[in-house]
This record gives C-alpha cells, sequence and structure tokens, in this order.
C-alpha cells in the first residue's frame, strides 16, 4: 500500500517528492492510529469482523483515490486507506492465533508467511496489468492501476467470508 502510494502520489497526482515524503510521514502516523483503534475493536468485537471492516475500508478508499479528480482527494483517501492497513494486517494475524489448533500454530503461521510470500506477485502484477490495459484509452492511465489492487483486496475479502470464527464474537 505505501509503496503504491508513493508511485501514485507522483504519477498520478503530480506530488513533489517532498510532499510524497509528507505525504508518507502522515500516512504512518495515521496507520499507526489505525492500529490501536483496530486492536481495541478486535477485543471487543472479534478480528473477522474488524478484517472485513478493514477490507471494506480498504475497497471505499481505494474507489475514492481512483475517482479522486485532485491532489485533495488523493490525501482524503489515501489516508483513508493507510487508517484500515494495519487493522487489516494486525487482525489477520490473531484471526490465525485463534483458528489454529493447539500444537499447530508454528505450522499454520508458516503456511501464512509461505503464502503471503507466493502469491506477493499479485498486486504489483494487477497494477501493471491494469495500467497495460488502459494505457491505449485514457490519458492518465497510471491511475487504473489502482484498480488492480482493489481486485487483489476484493478477492481476500470474499475468500474471507466463508471463514467461520472459532468462537462467537462478543
Amino acid at each position: 500500500m505505501f509503496t503504491f502510494g508513493g508511485i501514485i502520489a507522483a504519477g498520478t497526482f503530480g506530488f513533489p517528492l517532498t510532499q510524497v515524503i509528507i505525504f508518507a510521514i502522515a500516512g504512518n502516523v495515521v496507520a499507526a492510529a489505525g492500529a490501536m483503534l483496530g486492536g481495541w475493536l478486535d477485543d471487543r468485537i472479534g478480528p473477522k469482523r474488524v478484517i472485513v471492516g478493514s477490507l471494506l475500508g480498504l475497497l471505499i478508499a481505494g474507489s475514492g483515490v481512483f475517482l479522486s479528480p485532485d491532489a485533495s482527494g488523493f490525501w482524503v483517501f489515501g489516508l483513508m486507506l493507510c487508517l484500515f492497513v494495519g487493522p487489516a494486517q494486525s487482525s489477520s494475524r490473531a484471526f490465525l492465533a485463534r483458528l489454529a489448533p493447539a500444537g499447530q500454530e508454528g505450522e499454520l503461521f508458516g503456511l501464512y508467511a509461505t503464502t503471503g510470500r507466493a502469491v506477493s506477485f499479485l498486486a504489483p502484477a494487477l497494477f501493471a496489468a491494469s495500467i497495460a490495459l488502459a494505457a491505449p484509452h485514457v490519458a492518465q492511465a497510471q491511475r487504473y492501476g489502482i484498480l488492480g489492487i482493489l481486485v487483489v483486496l476484493l478477492l481476500g475479502l470474499l475468500l474471507l467470508l466463508p471463514v467461520r470464527s472459532p468462537h462467537p464474537a462478543k
């Protein structure tokens, strides 16, 4: 998210390097606040609900970035993206810890890490493919890379929905 944020800020919205750096600092501060809020919510409503809410928030914010006509929209929706990244990541780990049978935690976290590495090409590949598909037809084709990222988020949400929580939410 943060890598693509800098690329989109500079390439699509014309941010100079200093403004990209300021956005990165602001994004990290917002992401930290989001992670803390997500942890608090995780304890109250359960990790699956936090993950689903975060993925929906990421999809809405990403759509906002895609539709933003100017840099001010990118600031709003880009920081909104940062807000939801931390809770999605941390609650995913908390959810896996609750799903893991006793004695198999290391095995499942290893599989989690391996799977993450195995599909790490997906978002950059869809980012590039979306740009390539738009380039012959659209002047500002880089903006369409955001759609590739949204596809990955939507796939993650759809794969998560049928997974049952081990314990009913509080």
